[in-house]
């Protein structure tokens, strides 16, 4: 352990073996400054260039701070910046000032304004001599590299100036500095910041290989007395300011392990098909919009095992659940996008995160964890690349704290697809239809919020309101006259739950699994056991077109009498209920084994393939088992529109945001903050 630039670093060396030589291929420098963890992959990432001797006298040689007096490279906090014209005082401090302005957790003008290394996209609009000296000693900048082409004369300053021959364009923010014992050779390597994973949402960390900008490397670091891996997580700088930067510039995310990423494995909650399937060639399309549009993938997130149900109250054989950081810390996250769901809830360095949705995965993590959830109309994004459960139900999704990422990214995702057509002819609609046979709230706390901000939403936006009974419509324009919605499709789910997950993984995932271990059959988890076992049944085998049909005719009835289309604007109404439910005991209450089945609240969305979204209105008070006092839970709504109005429900939360009725929830213990709270 050594003391460099006051701060504490760690280093490791991975090495190759060659005879009894060992040759480092790369370094990780690990340190604290303040109360914060930080991380460089020195050799991974660096990018090296031959130096000339600094500007003016030949420099001192320099030596190493390091307690250990050895004589290898000096490390140097260091911060990129790329000018667009002249080089001067102020042209840097509008910079910095961008820089302060975004509150950034990696950088900071303590530790990393000791060396500047200047970019220029046009070097010939030179340098003020006076300014620059200013601003270099008001800032105690020791060291300064800058392109060769700029001519320093005249400029009086303590740093030393280096020119550097290079066309590198490096993304700007915080750098570990490397400086040859000779100072002829410099690396550059981005710093990021490191944060325990408390409540084990990840499988993994990950950061972008610099040769393969595409391309995902898993990497995450163990910091000494610390229980759980850290993950990496960039300078929100290093994406945000930026000549091209995207919309979703800045933002951090995490995606469920059921999409692939270029570069890394997948395990879709198995260990079993983590070990047969190696690291994938492609990114799914929904990442790569994401990264498209600036925002930084920082790793992959736990999932119930092939995403098949709710957590599963420690029957997990592989990995265990997430938690959820809500109330006592012991309310469920709701699957099957539960890790997505956790680190969202959890920690304010992630900034939303990818789940999918078969039958509210991502909607009921969003419900236990007071997020903003979305359920896409079905058939909008590609399923290439996801671990689908069923494909006729199955889309991507997301979680958010923030209403104004919500809506940022709804329009991006939507950007380029017949999303935009749609919202772009029509109005918003402007009624709100009401479910009035679903249950009431069982905590009359939660059921007088629900029906206030309802109440809140018609008036703020001079809505009409209406309401339909699902069940009454159902036995008088239904499709069985003398059955329950929940008879007739009591078998649509598991069936083709069953039968898909066998024919686009199971059955080849068997095959792989028994090749590589003397004919074992693949260890999963009860629900996965049984899934299986139903998919080779003669009954469901027989059950699953009819089933399917039922599924595709019950669709169109919904979307015929509840979820109807407008030409003048798109959704007749907006569907408003809620997914609120009081906080279970699925830490502690065993639950039968089983394969997801039956018609439950929520499900009709998959079905009819139409969008949902679940937003945070408030947060109500709950005794707990467990820590034997009063705790708050999150309170949640949900809105739903005809098929292809998503833009809709974005430009719903947009106006309600505006009107101060939706706000961002906070990360950790509780959605919102209250004096009674604290």
């Amino acid at each position: 352990m050594s003391h460099i630039f006051g701060i504490v670093v760690i280093s490791i060396a991975f090495a190759q073996t060659v005879n009894a030589d060992i040759t480092p291929e790369y370094h990780s420098l690990i340190w604290k400054y303040g109360e914060a963890n930080f991380y460089a992959p020195l050799g991974l990432n660096t990018t090296t260039f031959a130096l000339e001797s600094p500007a003016g006298a030949a420099p001192d040689a320099l030596s190493r701070r390091s307690s250990s007096g050895n004589s290898g490279p000096t490390y140097l906090p260091c911060t990129i910046v790329t000018l667009n014209g002249q080089l001067s005082g102020s042209s840097l401090d509008a910079l910095l000032d961008q820089y302060r302005g975004l509150e950034d957790d990696v950088w900071s003008e303590e530790q990393f304004m000791e060396c500047l290394y200047i970019q220029s996209t046009n070097p010939a609009a030179g340098v003020n001599p006076e300014t620059l000296s200013g601003l270099l000693s008001n800032n105690s900048v020791r060291k300064v590299f800058l392109p060769e082409t700029y001519n320093t004369t005249g400029v009086q300053t303590p740093a030393k100036l280096y020119p550097v021959a290079s066309t590198e364009n490096l993304p700007n923010g915080p750098y570990v500095l490397t400086l040859s014992s000779d100072e002829s050779i410099l690396g550059l390597t981005a710093a990021y910041g490191l944060h325990e994973d408390h409540f084990e949402a990840f499988m993994s960390g990950s950061i972008p290989v610099a040769s393969s900008p595409d391309q995902h490397l898993t990497l995450q670091v163990s910091i000494p007395g610390t229980r759980m891996p850290a993950i990496i997580v960039p300078s929100r700088i290093s994406s945000t300011v930026a000549s091209d930067a995207g919309p979703l510039a800045g933002l951090r995310f995490a995606v469920k392990d059921i999409f692939h990423v270029k570069g890394l494995k997948t395990s879709g909650g198995s260990r079993a098909y983590y070990q047969v399937y190696g690291p994938q060639n492609y990114t799914t399309e929904t990442v790569e919009k994401s990264l498209a549009g600036g925002a930084q993938l920082i790793g992959k997130t736990r999932t119930i095992a092939f995403a098949l149900g709710a957590p599963n109250n420690g029957k997990e054989i592989d990995y265990s659940d997430p938690w959820n950081p809500r109330g006592d810390g012991y309310l469920t996250t709701g699957g099957s996008s539960s890790g997505s769901g956790s680190a969202v809830t959890a920690y304010d360095w992630v900034d939303f995160a990818i789940g999918s949705d078969t039958g509210g995965s991502v909607r009921f993590p969003a419900r236990f964890g007071g997020l903003y959830g979305y359920k896409p109309s079905h058939g909008i994004f590609n399923l290439t690349g996801i671990l689908v459960a069923i494909a006729e139900q199955d889309t991507p999704g997301f979680l958010t704290r923030s209403p104004s990422i919500f809506t940022k990214l709804g329009k991006w995702w939507a950007k380029d697809t017949p999303l935009e057509e749609v919202a772009q002819q029509s109005i918003l609609p402007n009624n709100l239809l009401y479910y009035t046979d679903e249950p009431k709230l069982t905590q009359p706390a939660a059921e007088a919020m629900k029906l206030q901000f309802f109440a809140n939403v018609s008036a703020a936006l001079n809505m009409s309101t209406s309401s339909v009974n699902v069940t009454q419509t159902w036995l008088e324009t239904g499709l069985s006259s003398n059955q329950s919605i929940s008879s007739y499709m009591t078998y649509v789910y598991s069936d083709q739950n069953s039968i898909q997950f066998y024919e686009q993984i199971g059955k080849e995932l068997q095959e792989l699994y028994s090749a590589y271990n003397n004919g074992s059959h693949f260890p999963s988890d009860p629900p996965v056991n049984g899934t299986w076992y139903d998919a080779l049944n003669e009954t469901t085998i027989s059950r699953y077109p009819e089933s399917a049909r039922k599924r595709e005719a019950f669709g169109e009835w919904w979307n015929e009498n509840i979820a109807k289309a407008s030409d003048a604007t798109c959704s007749e109404s907006f569907f408003a209920h809620s997914y609120h439910s009081v906080p279970g005991k699925e830490k502690v209450t065993y639950r039968p084994d089983g394969v997801v089945s039956y018609y439950y609240n929520g499900v009709w969305a998959n079905f009819a393939g139409i969008p949902e979204i679940v937003v945070p209105i408030g947060q109500v008070r709950y005794f707990s088992p467990y820590t034997l006092r009063e705790e708050w839970q999150p309170v949640t709504v949900a809105f739903a529109a005809a098929k292809g109005c998503d833009l809709k429900l974005f430009e719903l939360v947009e106006r309600l945001e505006e009107v101060g009725l939706l706000k961002e929830t906070l990360s950790g213990k509780v959605a919102y903050y209250t004096d009674e709270v604290w």
